[in-house]
């Protein structure tokens, strides 16, 4: 299955749509910003309108803003993860895009650009420096996440693998196999499965805290959900629980049964 950069980049919206987190930030933010009222919309609107204001810009503007991002991360590098440089300048494009938005929700609410309080250039540079800081932010506290797990794993706690978070939350389950197609690898576990557009070698780094093996360029499998080896016409395959088969490639049939797999 190989996606263009508009199904990517829809896709992952829609998956970003259904996490019950992101409308619980959508609904603080608004909440917060329309009894705050910055900008001048304290004295210009009421409450009501004020926090419909905030909540269509906040909606309007967040939605616009990761629907460039998640565009230019497949356009420069479809292969790869997002790092604090690429973000941060993905985040800064987008900046153009809100600024249109914000320009033209406020040319419906205040009658703009009669009277307007700030011109359209000034608020597209505004757009641009705060979106390019918050898209670093995000990455840096995600990183400082990441890390902060990773250290209480070492601790002694259980560690949950990272690929797991990469899920939508109803297929996060115990770990079967991970699966290459095209671009993308197909996660695995015992509550389904999704279609992640990384290279297997980053979705394997990411399972740390799972026993698993590499069996061949395009597979590797949880060892707990291999049930059985079998051959076939001289070529070993690893049946899982499920029901699945992989094959075994000659290169990785030693590391196979080192692990007790066949």
């Amino acid at each position: 299955m190989t996606d263009g950069p508009l199904q990517f980049t829809m896709r992952e919206l829609r998956r970003t749509l259904r996490a019950p987190r992101f409308w619980l930030a959508i609904t603080g933010a608004a909440l917060l910003l329309g009894l705050v009222g910055p900008f001048g919309t304290y004295d210009g609107l009421t409450l009501p309108v004020r926090l419909a204001y905030w909540a269509v810009t906040v909606l309007a503007t967040y939605l616009t803003g990761l629907f460039c991002v998640f565009l230019l991360a497949y356009l420069t590098s479809p292969a790869s993860p997002l790092g604090m440089t690429r973000l941060g300048f993905a985040g800064a494009v987008a900046g153009v895009p809100v600024a249109a938005i914000v320009w033209l929700i406020n040319w419906v609410v205040f009658a703009w650009p009669d009277g307007a309080a700030i011109g359209f250039v000034p608020l597209v540079f505004y757009c641009i420096v705060i979106s390019g800081l918050v898209s670093v932010l995000i990455a840096v506290f995600s990183r400082d996440y990441e890390m902060a797990r990773a250290a209480s794993g070492a601790a002694g706690v259980p560690q949950r693998p990272r690929i797991l978070d990469r899920l939508p939350p109803a297929k996060r389950g115990r770990l079967r196999h991970l699966s290459v197609q095209d671009h993308y690898v197909d996660v695995r576990t015992d509550r389904g499965g999704a279609l992640l557009l990384m290279r297997l070698q980053d979705a394997v780094a990411e399972t740390e805290g799972v026993e698993g093996l590499r069996i061949h360029r395009s597979h590797w499998v949880a060892s707990d959900a291999v049930a059985e080896a079998v051959r076939r016409d001289g070529r070993l395959f690893l049946r899982l629980d499920d029901g699945t088969e992989l094959p075994v490639s000659r290169s990785y049939v030693s590391d196979v049964r080192e692990a007790g797999l066949a």
